[in-house]
């Protein structure tokens, strides 16, 4: 394991990203995403994504020149042509309009198709909450991706689907989640691998469709696959998923013969609060019920109750001074992708 400076290493993956064709702002975005993703514990969203992004730019999945352009406006509704470009861009982009949109008329729901991995999905809602309303998000795999087994099954059917909700707040930061309706994310499955260690109970099957805490199941043949998140629950939410991020948007959703993997379709919805109160009220009424759950007595041995988002800033505080630590494997394969870009292969190790 090393450890590497975080703004050094935002600088380097910026770098490579217009080396691949990206305008300058652009490649600071993506690689801001993909560190911020570490900085906050995301690391299977993190910088060991450039090697994939690397690999499908070469493929020509990936255009990262592109811009993404709105298709259609209809009432509060918008669809979004990402270009195949990168999915943080096209994200951000999509966030910009629901934005726009929902503080003209209250409500914005918009889709984006032809996009990329859009990585940390909290950013996407974060920008919403940050300009003052409440945001929902979902990604699908355009129907490829078929790493979860549904609620019974032992065949993968289903991609990790995520879900991400931003809410302000007043003087405290509001909500702010982002989790896969899979009991995991099968980029944290892959960091497991990497780091030589054993994933939870209840996380995956293997081939044969019994339960396995060996990572390695996930990516070998016969292949094994992840379970949903809490069960029947998880199984219901990523179906839903696949309806608002693949069917609506045109995307593609879970189906005998999808697409491209990683290819996400996204729905997103920005809501302002103050068509139903002023928001002044809203921020002090989430204060107060963010107070208020954060006075339960904690389980023994668990620590203090914590609102949504709380973990994430705490670990980001905490690796900015401490660095972001990679495994050999993947800092070997960034180290690689900086040198076929024609960059030093010298990573910022603290």
């Amino acid at each position: 394991m090393r450890t590497l400076r975080p703004d050094a290493l935002q600088s380097l993956v910026a770098r490579a990203c217009e080396r691949m064709g990206a305008l300058r702002q652009d490649a600071e975005h993506v690689a801001a995403s993909l560190v911020k993703a570490n900085l906050c514990g995301y690391d299977s969203h993190g910088v060991f994504r450039l090697s994939q992004y690397h690999d499908w730019w070469r493929q020509g999945l990936l255009k990262p020149a592109a811009q993404p352009e709105v298709a259609e406006e209809r009432g509060f509704t918008a669809r979004v042509d990402g270009r195949w470009a990168f999915g943080q861009v096209v994200a951000r982009f999509a966030g910009q309009v629901a934005v726009r949109r929902a503080q003209a008329g209250g409500l914005a729901v918009v889709t984006a198709r032809n996009s990329n991995h859009v990585g940390r999905l909290a950013d996407v809602v974060e920008f919403v909450r940050d300009a003052g309303l409440i945001g929902l998000a979902a990604v699908n795999d355009s129907g490829a991706g078929q790493c979860v087994v549904p609620w019974g099954g032992t065949d993968g059917r289903l991609s990790t689907n995520p879900i991400a909700v931003g809410v302000p707040g007043g003087e405290g930061p509001g909500i702010l989640f982002d989790f896969s309706t899979s009991a995991a994310a099968s980029g944290k499955v892959r960091q497991l691998l990497l780091r030589g260690e054993q994933a939870p109970d209840g996380w995956l099957v293997d081939g044969s469709g019994s339960p396995t805490r060996d990572p390695g199941a996930l990516f070998r043949e016969p292949h094994g696959f992840l379970l949903p998140a809490g069960g029947h629950r998880g199984y219901a939410l990523s179906l839903l998923v696949e309806v608002l991020a693949g069917i609506l948007s045109g995307a593609g959703f879970a189906n005998a013969n999808p697409g491209p993997e990683e290819m996400n379709g996204l729905f997103l919805l920005a809501l302002d609060p103050s068509w139903f109160m002023p928001p002044t009220t809203f921020r002090a009424q989430v204060d107060q019920l963010t107070a208020y759950v954060k006075t339960a007595h904690p389980m023994r041995g668990a620590g203090p109750v914590h609102i949504p988002g709380e973990r994430s800033r705490e670990e980001a505080a905490r690796r900015e001074q401490a660095g972001i630590v990679l495994d050999a494997t993947s800092c070997a394969a960034l180290a690689a992708v900086l040198t076929s870009l024609g960059l030093p292969g010298d990573l910022p190790y603290q």
